[in-house]
């Protein structure tokens, strides 16, 4: 692996602070041209900037009947959720190097990770984090809850009874207005209210609503990760997709892009009413030594149909073997170790130097090829 000492000189052609992936080689450039075309994309348009100035005056229903015509205007395939064109470009990079030896993404035998994550957008958000906080510890899951620290009354109480359960709070945005990238000033402006909330809430992990993001910006904040980017969802007001579907180190911080599409698209937009799409994503997922990042809402997981998704989706998660679930501030911790590890490829064995080298393994990268799904 390469130096971990982390340098933001940036070059003249590369908008992205320095940035290392989960693997090198041609691999490694093919998840470079991702991440940078992401970050050129990752720009709200004049549409946008005007529709999120106009928001508060729009009705919260009116929002979502909006957001589920621009939505249900996409003419995608059936399997949409899947990155197809990053998929074969990744191939194609892994046939030119099929017998390299690599570090395994996941510690300790598993193969994939999976990290429940939560946006709480609303009062009544806020409100319903108890009741599913308690569905997933049915079924023995923690997850991480991002909150927004200016916009209602955040209950310090039930945050720190959280944390004590073994979940873990993050920091969503500002305010939640859509405002937050509008501009470099606005982002300064906000940044130590933000970097306030993170030491008061005790987070080491941000996450911008409506997936608005720049990485270079996000420097500015006091978090261990970040959890913005996304590998591939078309229903964003900021395009793009860094593609890959592992944790990589993006300047000072662990970026966590989510994989599995938000509950918000597929429940409230689409109209789905089984887990299905993120479970076919999860055998996706499987197959890359992937993480399984998902975004839900206590605002939207509001009945008990659209609980019973959630439900749904918890219990196949639980039969799945092999699979790390874990928080985020763990994977972030963990991606660090292995970031910093190094293979001794002398004589015939790959010896793994680094702390926490006995957790690790080595594998040919190649065997990430050997059951196709998309």
């Amino acid at each position: 692996m390469s130096d971990p000492t982390v340098h933001l000189d940036r070059i003249k052609d590369d908008p992205s602070p320095q940035t290392r992936f989960a693997f090198g080689g041609a691999v490694s450039e093919v998840l470079r041209d991702y991440l940078d075309r992401d970050c050129q994309q990752a720009r709200l348009s004049s549409t946008f900037k005007l529709y999120y100035r106009l928001r508060p005056l729009i009705p919260v229903p009116a929002r979502h009947f909006l957001q589920r015509r621009r939505n249900q205007g996409f003419k995608l395939s059936d399997n949409w959720y899947l990155p197809t064109a990053f998929f074969n470009d990744f191939r194609n990079a892994v046939e030119t190097e099929r017998k390299s030896v690599v570090i395994h993404p996941w510690p300790d035998g598993y193969e994939m990770s999976a990290v429940l994550t939560h946006d709480v957008e609303t009062q009544e958000g806020m409100d319903s984090i108890d009741k599913l906080a308690a569905l997933e510890e049915e079924y023995g899951f923690r997850s991480a809850w991002n909150v927004v620290p200016y916009k209602y009354k955040v209950d310090s109480g039930l945050l720190a009874d959280l944390k004590q359960r073994g979940h873990e709070i993050g920091v969503h945005g500002y305010n939640h207005d859509g405002r937050l990238f509008e501009s470099r000033q606005t982002f300064t402006r906000r940044t130590d209210g933000i970097n306030q909330a993170i030491k008061s809430f005790g987070s080491s992990g941000f996450r911008s609503p409506m997936a608005h993001r720049n990485l270079e910006w996000l420097q500015d904040l006091d978090i261990d990760y970040e959890a913005s980017c996304f590998d591939f969802d078309p229903f964003q007001a900021m395009a793009g997709g860094v593609g890959g579907v592992w944790p990589f180190i993006a300047g000072k911080f662990v970026e966590l892009p989510y994989t599995l599409p938000q509950d918000h698209t597929l429940i409230v937009s689409l109209g789905e009413s089984t887990p299905r799409v993120w479970i076919d994503k999860l055998a996706y997922l499987r197959q890359l030594a992937g993480m399984a990042m998902v975004i839900t809402h206590p605002d939207y997981l509001n009945s008990p149909q659209r609980l019973d998704i959630y439900r749904e989706f918890l219990e196949y998660l639980t039969g799945l073997s092999n699979c790390w679930c874990a928080l985020p501030n763990e994977i972030a911790a963990w991606w660090r170790l292995r970031d910093a590890m190094t293979i001794d490829h002398t004589g015939t064995e790959h010896q793994l130097t680094g702390d926490a080298s006995g957790r690790a393994r080595t594998f040919l990268i190649g065997s990430l090829l050997d059951c196709e799904t998309v």
